[in-house]
Order: C-alpha cells, then sequence, then structure tokens
C-alpha cells in the first residue's frame, strides 16, 4: 500500500486557499490547513469534514510546523505575504516542491526547493511552470485531479504565438 501524500495549504483560509482546499479534500491526500486565523480555520475544517466526512485534514496556525510534516507545500497567500511565508518556512521546507499561488519571485527565498508557479488563466484552467520538471508533472496531475485544466508556460506561449 502506498503512503499517503501530506499536502500543506498555507494561506488556506485566503480565497484562492479555501478553493484549493475544497477540490483537494476528495482527493487521496492528507490535507494540513495552515492559517493564522483561528476562528475561520476552525470553521473551514467544519465545512470541508461536512462536505466530505472522509477528507483528512488537520489545521494548524503555525507555518513551520505544517511545512515540517509537508510532502508538498501550497503558499495560498497574498503576493505580499508570500517572503514573510517563506522565512518562516525555509528550514524545514529544503527539498520540498512548493507552490507558489501568487506571482511572486518566491524562489529567492527558498533556494534549496523545488518551487513550482501557477497562475489561474480562468476559474479552472491554470499554467504551471518551474525549473523543475518532475515538480512540474506531479502538480499538474494533482491539480488536474482536482478538476483543473492544467496547461505548462510552454504550451500558452505556443497557443499566444499562433493567436498572433
Amino acid at each position: 500500500m502506498a503512503v499517503k501524500k501530506t499536502i500543506a495549504i498555507v494561506g488556506a483560509t485566503e480565497k484562492a486557499g479555501v478553493e484549493i482546499v475544497d477540490r483537494f479534500s476528495a482527493l487521496p491526500y492528507r490535507l494540513l490547513l495552515v492559517s493564522n486565523n483561528a476562528e475561520q480555520l476552525s470553521q473551514l475544517a467544519t465545512d470541508i469534514s461536512r462536505k466530505n466526512p472522509n477528507a483528512e485534514i488537520d489545521t494548524l496556525e503555525c507555518v513551520k510546523d505544517g511545512c515540517w510534516e509537508a510532502d508538498i507545500i501550497i503558499l495560498a497567500v497574498p503576493a505580499c505575504e508570500e517572503k514573510q511565508a517563506a522565512e518562516m518556512m525555509k528550514e524545514v521546507a529544503t527539498q520540498k516542491i512548493v507552490v507558489a499561488v501568487s506571482n511572486a519571485e518566491v524562489e529567492h527565498f527558498l533556494p534549496y526547493c523545488k518551487v513550482v508557479k501557477i497562475s489561474f488563466a480562468a476559474k479552472n484552467e491554470m499554467i504551471v511552470s518551474g525549473n523543475n520538471l518532475t515538480a512540474n508533472e506531479e502538480i499538474s496531475r494533482i491539480f488536474n485531479q482536482a478538476g483543473y485544466q492544467v496547461g505548462t508556460a510552454h504550451e500558452h506561449e505556443k497557443i499566444n504565438f499562433r493567436n498572433k
């Protein structure tokens, strides 16, 4: 039996975080919901448990603790907070996949991580980019399982070039 991967969603109570948590709760992963807003975090966990009783979720208010336990870390915090979150987790995130939801340059703060950037082209469409092909493919597969249409930055450039 394969070991279930653990995904930390830092900023779980933010708009992007809530959507990701909602979609990922039906997938076969253990989710660590991380937020410094304890009240909203508790409410989110309750809502997800009602909607999907089989979801394996835990809540944490400490970024470092949540990221230490995770195999994959999704930074769903606003761009202005990514640097601070990266600083809090960098010593426990080494060699892990870190997904940056905003367009901030977090790879400068997390030089020993496999940073994958996702950007939403539309509600259910996203572009995945990053320097580690294996990490990009894994994140593309997971987000695709969650119902997103996933493309790569390279594919997106080809489509835009053809449309000019």
